[in-house]
């Protein structure tokens, strides 16, 4: 009689859907010198995002859980945050601290089940003064996402049963599954976006930048006056002369950047779609399973499992 026959494989199987809600990661940001004013209009800006939010994230009679017909099943808003810096400035031929600025920044995540509806309010607030969309973010309900995980393990195993048959049916031989080990499991999709938000979460270190630049500046002069005072008066006045330029050239190229972007902002409002802003196109999201699984044949002399294993 022949021996037992081993067979040792691994299956997998993958099942992808379409993303059934979208995120939005928003940020209202405003900067200036007077502090009251600038949080004044980044609350007055958040205000008026949630009571937008709030017309859409209707709740069912006890209010615990999204409606089934709401278009956002929820959002959160985190309490305002405050950077300061003070900037230098050229006055004559010195270099000398300007006002102080003041940045306030809020975020929100809004979790949206009408990807239609994000899809306009995205839109809308790409358009809006002080609002910035960081990024988007596709996801399951956790429904959909246990059931394609279920459906990706049962398309592993039938993976592996079918590897196993074709190798047995070569040899003329029927077999039988004696081992089953779950492998790893993994969800992918595409990466989130990137738009043209504010980055908050990554301003704090340019805030540091900028509160250390001012030291380092006012540092060097006084060091550069002892070691070559003449060689630095020399510096200086070409230094402000250059400054003078930049700033003349720096001040047409912003009134020519307000002014396009002003242009596009109507352009943006006539077309009613977003120039500027996360990518509005659900991503598809897939579940991958693996399983690896040992197979013995229903005949023949039974051989030791161990024999052989690593």
């Amino acid at each position: 009689m022949p021996p037992q026959l081993k067979i040792h494989v691994q299956g997998s199987g993958s099942v992808f859907r379409t993303a059934e809600r979208g995120v939005l990661y928003i940020e209202i940001a405003c900067t200036g010198t007077d502090k009251v004013s600038v949080s004044s209009t980044v609350t007055s800006t958040t205000e008026r995002l949630v009571t937008t939010f709030r017309q859409y994230a209707l709740k069912t009679e006890d209010g615990l859980y999204p409606h089934p017909g709401a278009g956002i099943t929820t959002f959160a808003v985190s309490a305002p945050t405050t950077h300061s810096y003070v900037p230098m400035e050229w006055v004559g031929d010195e270099h000398r601290p300007a006002a102080r600025q003041y940045t306030v920044i809020t975020n929100a995540e809004v979790v949206f089940r009408d990807l239609s509806l994000l899809a306009r309010l995205a839109s809308d607030m790409t358009a809006m003064p002080n609002v910035g969309i960081d990024r988007t973010e596709w996801r399951l309900t956790d429904a959909t996402r246990k059931l394609i995980t279920r459906e990706a393990r049962v398309k592993a195993m039938e993976n592996a049963v079918e590897k196993a048959r074709d190798y047995a049916s070569v040899v003329g031989r029927n077999m039988v599954a004696v081992s089953i080990d779950d492998g790893p499991s993994n969800v992918t999709f595409a990466s989130p976006f990137r738009s043209g938000g504010f980055g908050g979460v990554r301003m704090a270190p340019m805030q540091q930048q900028r509160q250390m630049q001012p030291q380092q500046m006012q540092t060097q002069p006084r060091q550069m006056q002892m070691q070559l005072q003449q060689m630095q008066q020399r510096l200086a006045q070409a230094q402000a002369a250059q400054a003078q330029a930049a700033q003349a050239q720096a001040a047409q190229a912003q009134a020519a950047q307000a002014q396009a972007a002003q242009a596009q902002a109507a352009q943006t409002q006539a077309a009613g779609t977003s120039v500027e802003g996360p990518s509005l196109e659900p991503s598809t999201i897939t579940v991958d399973a693996q399983v690896d699984v040992k197979f013995v044949s229903t005949d023949g002399e039974e051989v030791d499992m161990s024999l052989g294993d690593d």
